[in-house]
C-alpha cells in the first residue's frame, strides 16, 4: 500500500510539469486575433520570413505589415493609423513617438552597416567615399537624406569627411533604402549608400566599400509596442517574438546585428 502511495506520488510529480507544459501550449494555440506592423524598409526580407515562422505557430493570428521609410511611418502613426506595433530604422523617430506619449514599451533590436554600392558589372574604382566624388558617378542614390534614415546616416557620414559639398548636387533622393537600391539595380545610378543588409542576396550589384561606423550617429532599429496594441494578445506575443531566439536567428542569417540584452527594454 505504502509502495502504491509513493509511486502515485512520484508520477504525479513527474506528470504535473507535463501537464502545465501542455496546457500553456494549448493556451499558445488558441492565440488569435489581428495586428498591423508598421516597418523600416530595410527589414522587409527579415519580417517575412518572421512573419511566416509565427503563422507557424499560430494559425489564428493575422500578421499585416506595412513597408516604408521610417519617417512616412511615423508620421502615419502620428496622424492616427491604426498600428500595433512600429520596428523603426531611427531612434529618432522612435522619440517623436515617446514625446506624443504614443509608446507602450520600446527595445533597441537591431543594428547595420552603411555600404557604397555600384552595379555588379561597373568598371568604376570605388574604394572609398572619396572616390564618390570622381565624374564617372553623376547620379548618387541615397534614401531622402532629410528624413529617411539610411540617408541621414550617409549624408552624415560625408558631412563629416566633408563631401556632402561635393556630391549633393549628384544625390538622386529615393522614398526609402529599397528604393536608393533599385535606382543601382537598374542603372539609374552609378552608385549608392544602402545598409549591408539590402544586397546580401542581390546579384545585380556590388559592395564597393564601407562607411565607417564612427562616421555616422550609431544606427539602431528600435521595436516599438504601440499603447494601441497593448491589450491586443496578438500583438504583445509579435513583440515578444521579434525579440525571441528563433527571431534573432534569422536577422542574424540576413546580415544584421542583434544588439544584447543589455541594451533592450527600454520602457
Amino acid at each position: 500500500m505504502l509502495q502504491t502511495i509513493r509511486a502515485s506520488i512520484v508520477l504525479s510529480a513527474v506528470l504535473s510539469p507535463l501537464a502545465c507544459r501542455t496546457v500553456a501550449a494549448a493556451d499558445e494555440s488558441k492565440l488569435s486575433g489581428k495586428l498591423l506592423v508598421a516597418a523600416a524598409a530595410s527589414t522587409t526580407d527579415a519580417i517575412e520570413r518572421i512573419r511566416a515562422d509565427f503563422a507557424r505557430l499560430h494559425p489564428g493570428v493575422t500578421v499585416r505589415v506595412s513597408y516604408a521609410s521610417s519617417s512616412t511611418l511615423a508620421q502615419q502613426i502620428s496622424a492616427g493609423a491604426e498600428v500595433d506595433l512600429f520596428l523603426s530604422a531611427s531612434s529618432e523617430w522612435a522619440n517623436v513617438l515617446s514625446d506624443k506619449q504614443l509608446v507602450e514599451r520600446r527595445r533597441d533590436l537591431l543594428s547595420n552597416e552603411l555600404v557604397i554600392v555600384v552595379p555588379a558589372d561597373s568598371k568604376l574604382q570605388v574604394k572609398s567615399p572619396a572616390d564618390l566624388v570622381q565624374a564617372g558617378i553623376r547620379r548618387l542614390a541615397l534614401a531622402d537624406p532629410r528624413s529617411v534614415p539610411a540617408g541621414v546616416y550617409a549624408r552624415q557620414a560625408l558631412e563629416k569627411l566633408k563631401l556632402w559639398s561635393k556630391v549633393e548636387a549628384k544625390v538622386t533622393g529615393a522614398a526609402d533604402v529599397r528604393q536608393a537600391l533599385h535606382f543601382v539595380d537598374t542603372g539609374a545610378a552609378e552608385a549608392g549608400i544602402v545598409y549591408a543588409t539590402d544586397v546580401k542576396d542581390d546579384k545585380a550589384v556590388r559592395i564597393a566599400a564601407r562607411i565607417d561606423a564612427k562616421l555616422t550617429d550609431p544606427i539602431r532599429y528600435p521595436l516599438v509596442l504601440l499603447k494601441r496594441g497593448t491589450d491586443n494578445r496578438a500583438a504583445v506575443a509579435f513583440y515578444d517574438y521579434l525579440a525571441s531566439p528563433p527571431a534573432s536567428a534569422v536577422f542574424r542569417e540576413l546580415g544584421f546585428v542583434v544588439l544584447p540584452a543589455s541594451e533592450k527594454d527600454k520602457p
